[in-house]
């Protein structure tokens, strides 16, 4: 059974902590944070979690990094739109049983997985790059929509 890491309030993560407690499970972790770029890294204590580690962009979270003895458990939200085009996507499939019975919350669909291998982690990887790639494209695609003009007749 894989044990929760960093569970006292007093005693938040460092990169030591974390290299030295985590072993080859802080591969995965480093690895999750090289793809996530400018996004800022926070970490964050609740009583039932321990600490936590959000990734997000100043408004929406990305992801949640929690450490573990043996790997680290991933969770995450996506929109309705992002769910549709991840399914689309070759790379992640093995996660499309799980995003397809994800369960909405008014956030999203919630994903939570771990990640304990190679494989596990280039998935995840796949899956958050796919996921920062269709955000990255929304802004672009509204700023290409044309304007709607108002207008209203003079009188007369």
């Amino acid at each position: 059974m894989k044990k929760r890491l960093f569970t006292d309030s007093g005693v938040p993560p460092t990169e030591t902590l974390l290299r030295k407690q985590m072993g080859k499970a802080f591969d995965y972790y480093t690895s999750m944070l090289s793809i996530s770029g400018q996004y800022r890294k926070q970490w964050q204590f609740g009583s039932g979690t321990g600490w936590l580690l959000k990734v997000d962009d100043m408004r929406k979270a990305l992801f949640y990094l929690m450490p573990f003895d043996l790997g680290v458990d991933i969770s995450l939200a996506v929109r309705e739109g992002e769910r549709d085009e991840l399914l689309k996507s070759k790379p992640i499939e093995p996660l499309h049983p799980q995003l397809a019975s994800a369960k909405k919350y008014a956030e999203g669909y919630a994903l939570r997985f771990e990640i304990e291998s190679d494989k596990n982690c280039a998935t995840a990887m796949a899956l958050v790059q796919k996921l920062i790639d269709i955000r990255a494209l929304k802004p672009a695609e509204a700023a290409r929509q044309p304007k709607s003009k108002k207008t209203a007749k003079l009188p007369g």
